[in-house]
């Protein structure tokens, strides 16, 4: 019957054994829960954008200190210059205004980058670009509408 039980460091080795085993798998279940699909999320609009025809995903605000619009209601010209911080990855932001913006009557003209993607969309004598780019602690979008043939810079992320 004694020969049966365990020593004392012999019992420790087993349970820290388990211990660490126990960790690690707990590890890799969080690390896979993470990374699976987080990356290509559906995103919502939010119900009262800003501007009323270009949606933004619910989670995004506007950064007043670096937004700027104008509109001359006698001849409907708007330019709109605004910047938005959020937390969802670049590519399911992309993927939002490709899936969004034709809903709200805009066109695709081209969509182009990776690390700063860029999506060009015109409608009624407008051009409006949406521009993605991930910061420390945001994902950024900027949203430029100007009338067609007037230049425009690009905000500086």
């Amino acid at each position: 019957m004694l020969t049966m039980l365990q020593s004392p460091p012999q019992a420790i080795r087993r349970a820290g054994s388990y211990f660490l085993l126990g960790t690690l798998c707990i590890l890799a279940m969080l690390i896979a829960g993470c990374s699976s699909g987080s990356s290509m999320s559906k995103l919502i609009a939010s119900p009262n954008p800003p501007v009323a025809d270009v949606p933004i995903p619910i989670g995004f605000h506007i950064d007043l200190s670096h937004s700027q619009s104008t509109y001359v209601p006698k001849t409907n010209l708007r330019m709109v210059n605004q910047e938005y911080k959020g937390s969802d990855p670049r590519l399911s932001v992309a993927r939002f205004y490709e899936d969004n913006m034709p809903g709200a009557g805009w066109k695709t003209i081209s969509l182009q980058g990776s690390q700063r993607i860029v999506l060009n969309f015109s409608k009624a004598g407008e051009i409006c670009t949406i521009t993605i780019t991930h910061g420390w602690f945001h994902t950024h979008i900027y949203v430029v509408i100007a009338p067609m043939g007037a230049t425009t810079t690009q905000p500086a992320p």
